[in-house]
């Protein structure tokens, strides 16, 4: 089974042309509301290609809670209640599909998430996935020590909440995972090379937006070009490309057909609103050819 632990959140998505200047104002064409949080999009994106999945979180007492909750069908929840509201991102897109963040943590900011030894037993896998609080670092270090003293694979997402807090911050966590993922726009942030990531973990997933990917390991450095689509939204192209990629990767598949599926999941989703646009399945499995 394959476990998400990561900030609950819903999106609040908000259409505009462009951004304003500080100061001033621009016009709301259109809203959504979308289910979101990377680890639960990556999460729930498996669960659609057969992966059984669990996710911990936690979420609060509002409608919002409910509507994650009804989002995550067919994944195990393992959800406490934490605060009276769930966490928001309020993201404004503009006409290039690109995309500003604004977070209420709410529940997602306050860690009191049980996880006992069944939950280690049974899951194989760890996607680590930061929530917005200044505890998620020791908590994920947490959950990575036990989860590597029952022998599974941690997999971490190194997205700008911990790239910001710098390398030195991070490497213990390091210590204890797997496989990274990051985009080159955050990893840039760290200020250090490749190898130095890589002298911690086995497997160095770096996404390069319109370029496509990378992938590094000891012995080897892995590249494939994006797929060239119009994007309307990016929220939620990294989760997309992480459920493509994991979905290999589980599968037994070369890193090479990791980075081409990643690719491709992730120009579909960027083709439309919100996070959890994932291409059906058998369109993946043509990918993979």
């Amino acid at each position: 089974m394959f476990a998400g632990v990561g900030p609950a959140l819903v999106d609040y998505v908000h259409v505009i042309d462009e951004y304003p200047k500080r100061g001033g104002h621009t016009i709301v064409k259109e809203s959504f509301r979308y289910p979101g949080g990377a680890g639960a999009n990556v999460t729930y994106g498996l669960s659609l290609y057969g992966v059984k999945c669990s996710f911990y979180s936690a979420v609060g007492r509002d409608e919002d809670a409910e509507f994650f909750r009804k989002s995550m069908e067919g994944v195990l929840l393992k959800l406490s209640v934490t605060h009276e509201k769930t966490g928001r991102v309020d993201i404004y897109v503009d006409r290039d599909g690109e995309r500003t963040f604004f977070v209420h943590p709410n529940a997602s900011g306050v860690l009191n998430i049980d996880m006992d030894v069944e939950d280690f037993k049974m899951n194989e896998h760890f996607y680590l996935d930061p929530f917005p609080s200044e505890e998620s670092v020791e908590f994920h270090l947490n959950v990575a020590k036990r989860a590597k003293e029952f022998g599974k694979t941690v997999i971490l997402s190194m997205s700008y909440p911990y790239v910001s807090l710098g390398f030195e911050k991070l490497k213990e966590l390091l210590n204890y995972c797997d496989i990274v993922f990051s985009s080159k726009a955050e990893f840039d942030l760290l200020g250090v090379d490749v190898e130095d990531v890589l002298e911690h973990v086995d497997i160095f997933v770096l996404t390069l937006g319109k370029e496509g990917a990378k992938a590094f390991t000891d012995e080897n450095e892995y590249y494939h070009p994006a797929y060239r689509v119009k994007a309307v939204d990016t929220t939620g192209a990294g989760d997309a490309f992480a459920v493509g990629f994991l979905y290999c990767y589980l599968k037994g598949y070369d890193i090479e057909t990791c980075l081409r599926v990643g690719n491709f999941v992730a120009s579909y989703n960027v083709q439309r609103y919100g996070a959890r646009n994932f291409p059906p399945l058998h369109e993946v499995e043509c990918q993979i050819g």
